[in-house]
């Protein structure tokens, strides 16, 4: 039997106003970049957020900030690349990894990237319904903009609990992985029994702006979700890679939670390690990017 979907009249979305707040990037001066074009770009958010701090690389202690710096930065290079596999690779059947980064360290950070194209798609399914008007908002808005400044977030609020931005605060990995994996767990698994506000119930007053890009879409894909079946296997199906991703994350030995310490020094979470790795070549590519 097929199910009508059913949206919100354009009455009840007149009722809220809902300024998305979304970061400025210039992406090699272009004023209106592609997809590509941040997929490209995807690399360099750790250098993004430290220009934005008005930090600069050069001038940072490569004993231990530098260091931690660098892991992130060798992360994020890392994902960049298994990203734009994902995407040269969308439309295979049966696409394999390439040796490249299959065998080598930049395999530990696939779940990383699993992740984040899940999330680009799903910006993509977003903006294929538009339920809040964000088009029509913001004409210089894009899925992989939206995209982006998700990501952009995320790593500016690890950098602060790591210690590069403001005070570690050290709760580690497994901590971390978990609480992560069960609020994506209870948010989806309750979206049908919980009472969420319907549209028509935001008042002008109330939502000027969302708090974060996080916030924005899940609100917006939980919304969609409620009115449309087909949106809702979707977003099922996206929160199924957001959990697998992270319990691999949270099982593999070679990433660890890294931070910087009041002292100055270095932790590294797994077996108690602090202070300098043995041998920095290795260790430092084994970093957890914490979410």
């Amino acid at each position: 039997m097929n199910q009508k979907t059913i949206y919100p009249s354009a009455e009840e979305l007149k009722l809220g106003i809902y300024k998305l707040k979304i970061h400025d990037f210039n992406l090699q001066g272009k004023e209106k970049p592609d997809r590509n074009d941040y997929i490209q770009t995807f690399g360099c958010l750790p250098s993004f957020i430290l220009k934005a701090h008005r930090i600069f690389i050069s001038e940072l202690n490569k004993e231990t900030l530098g260091v931690l710096v660098k892991s992130h930065q060798d992360a994020f290079r890392a994902i960049k690349e298994w990203i734009f596999h994902f995407d040269n690779t969308a439309n295979d059947s049966h696409p394999t990894d390439p040796p490249e980064l299959r065998f080598s360290w930049e395999f530990d950070y696939k779940p990383h990237a699993e992740m984040s194209w899940a999330l680009l798609n799903l910006c993509e399914e977003i903006f294929n319904r538009d339920l809040l008007g964000w088009k029509k908002e913001m004409t210089s808005l894009s899925p992989a903009l939206l995209w982006f400044s998700y990501e952009f977030e995320q790593l500016e609020n690890t950098f602060k609990t790591t210690g590069i931005l403001g005070t570690s605060s050290q709760k580690g990995k497994h901590y971390s992985c978990d609480a992560m994996s069960k609020r994506i767990r209870e948010d989806f698994d309750s979206l049908n029994s919980r009472r969420l506000k319907s549209v028509a119930q935001f008042k002008p007053n109330q939502i000027q702006t969302w708090n974060s890009t996080e916030d924005a879409i899940r609100i917006h894909a939980e919304t969609i979700a409620r009115h449309d079946r087909g949106f809702s296997l979707i977003y099922e199906k996206y929160t199924k890679i957001q959990r697998r991703s992270i319990r691999t994350i949270r099982n593999n030995p070679n990433l660890q939670f890294a931070a910087l310490e009041t002292d100055d020094s270095l932790y590294v979470g797994g077996k108690g390690k602090r202070g300098k790795a043995k041998n920095h070549s290795q260790q430092q590519k084994g970093f957890y990017k914490e979410k």
